[in-house]
């Protein structure tokens, strides 16, 4: 019995066996084929079997000890290098990184149509530069927006709270105030009318939360815009990254002529730096600081014209051939459109407006709605808004009349509010 019982068992074992071999060798095969694969080799697969014992021995090197330029070959190239970072070491101490954190609400439907709201905690990062000796800071409007509480970091590392002084959110702009009994060091204004194309400049900023970061390029382009109201943007190729907004754009003097306010990019879900980024002119911003320093808000002009873009068929429509102009839609009561010298021969139906004179306001080449509501708003701007008047070109009836429109503060008239925000400038 027990000998039957062996004869049976010995074919059962020996395919086990086999089955094992089987396996061993190709899991051997294949963790040498990866090896080898990876460029180690069978020695790093089995340390110490090929190399006979032999125990490592420390090469000998020699490291050169000159470069293989001298400074005075490259004089030039040094006096900038030490240049660059004397701009650097005077721009960075003014440029400070904002945190902020709040408490958004958003409104839900339930599965019976009934309305829930859900509030959930927001945080943002941002940068901003000081402006004035009191601790007053310039960033970007979005860096703020909705957020109740505002922790600026300075170059030291010291981090104070800050409240919110004004906002400008057609412009993007907000000025905040340091709560702090310390000194700090102001950031001048440059005049960025003089920036010209090609120039270098700096843009120094918080991206990404990694605290000061300087990047240089040039001033790429003049007079961009990405929208209705963000318009005669300062483009560069300065590195600018989320984090970036509300930092300084410098030229080489340390003065600031730009606010760092936007990048193009392709990705809206995971946006990053293509080369492409834009700020907000000084000349706007200091305008809207020193309006929110005095008044608390930034006042706009409002003319009360609805506009709308030329279109071939109106114009044939009309037996207008001009190159340029803006059609009228209609003109709001009591506005600076409708009164005075302005309201010769204007009703609202459609009318041509072009403008070849040569003045600080207006551009001859380039009369649309968009640069109308651009220079009214301009316009309007300082303590005299509304008693300035400027000078278009109106055709109706196939003849050009010349009018004087005055823009008025948007207090003034009922429906500014809205008509600003709308079609309506």
């Amino acid at each position: 019995m027990i000998h039957d019982v062996t004869q049976l068992m010995h074919p059962a074992f020996r395919r086990l066996l086999a089955l094992v071999a089987i396996f061993l060798t190709a899991f051997i095969a294949v963790a040498a084929l990866r090896t080898c694969h990876a460029g180690s080799g069978l020695r790093a697969w089995i340390p110490g079997f090929f190399t006979g014992g032999q125990q490592f021995r420390p090469e000998a090197f020699t490291l050169p000890d000159k470069p293989p330029l001298d400074l005075k070959d490259v004089e030039l190239l040094a006096r900038m290098n030490e240049e660059y970072a004397s701009l650097t070491r005077a721009v960075v101490p003014s440029v400070v990184s904002i945190n902020t954190a709040g408490v958004q609400t958003e409104r839900l439907l339930d599965i019976w149509g009934r309305a829930r709201e859900r509030r959930y905690p927001t945080q943002g990062q941002g940068s901003g530069v000081i402006v004035t000796k009191e601790g007053h800071v310039v960033t970007n409007h979005h860096v703020i927006a909705g957020q109740q509480q505002i922790l600026v970091t300075l170059h030291d590392g010291k981090s104070y709270p800050a409240r919110l002084i004004g906002e400008d959110m057609l412009l993007d702009v907000a000025v905040l105030k340091i709560d702090a009994d310390a000194s700090f060091t102001p950031l001048k204004f440059g005049d960025s009318s003089q920036a010209q194309v090609g120039q270098i400049v700096f843009a120094v900023g918080n991206p990404f939360g990694l605290g000061e970061t300087v990047t240089q390029g040039i001033i790429s382009a003049k007079e961009r815009s990405i929208s209705d109201n963000q318009r005669d943007l300062l483009q560069t190729d300065a590195a600018i990254n989320p984090g970036n907004s509300g930092g300084p754009l410098v030229n080489l003097r340390g003065e600031i002529i730009g606010i760092n306010v936007a990048i193009f990019s392709p990705d809206k879900q995971n946006p990053g730096f293509q080369g492409v980024g834009f700020s907000i002119p000084t000349n706007d911003v200091k305008d809207a600081l020193f309006q929110i320093l005095e008044r608390g808000r930034p006042v706009r002009g409002f003319l009360g014209v609805q506009m709308r873009d030329m279109e071939p068929a109106v114009r044939s429509a009309l037996g207008y051939d001009g190159a340029d102009g803006a059609a009228v839609l209609g003109i709001s009561p009591g506005t600076g459109a409708s009164c005075g010298p302005a309201a010769v021969g204007c009703h609202p139906r459609v009318e041509w407006r072009n403008d070849p004179f040569r003045d600080p306001i207006v551009h001859p080449c380039s009369e649309n709605p968009r640069r109308i509501h651009g220079d009214t708003r301009r316009l309007a701007q300082g303590p005299d808004a509304g008693a300035q008047g400027h000078h278009r070109r109106k055709w109706r009836d196939r003849s050009v009349r010349t009018v004087c429109q005055k823009p008025r503060r948007p207090s003034e008239h009922p429906r500014s509010r809205r008509s600003l925000a709308g079609a309506g400038y």
